[in-house]
């Protein structure tokens, strides 16, 4: 399993977001439970699990696009269950590349891999 070296946004370290797992237009990210991250319902935030797609699918581009600067054009999120406990994980995978533009789905699951989040993305490359 590869692990790439990337500087942590500010925003990532604040969320506790964590690599696990990054090669070839593929990445598995966790990011626990913590209250400061719920609703007023005790589940996490949907921001939040947004934010952990974001940050997976932008760690698949850049172990694909080695050297590439990017940002993200549209998150699409189909949000299935809620996570009211325990980690939860981000699997990003890179599915196709038009031109500038770079398509990828990412599955939000929790540790018992219930299916919380369906996401597609779209990354506008501004360097290869």
């Amino acid at each position: 399993m590869g692990i790439i070296k990337k500087p942590k946004a500010p925003f990532e370290e604040y969320l506790s977001i964590s690599i696990i797992e990054a090669k070839d237009g593929y990445a598995k990210l966790k990011m626990p439970y913590q209250k400061e991250f719920t609703n007023p319902h005790g589940s996490i935030h949907g921001g939040a699990i947004a934010s952990l797609a974001d940050t997976a699918m932008a760690v698949a581009i850049s172990s694909k696009y080695l050297h590439s600067s990017f940002y993200t054009v549209k998150l699409e999120i189909k949000f299935r269950a809620p996570a009211n406990k325990g980690e939860i994980f981000a699997k990003a995978k890179v599915i196709d590349k038009k031109k500038k533009l770079v398509f990828g789905r990412v599955e939000i699951k929790d540790s018992k891999d219930k299916l919380l989040a369906q996401v597609l993305a779209t990354f506008y490359l501004t360097k290869e």
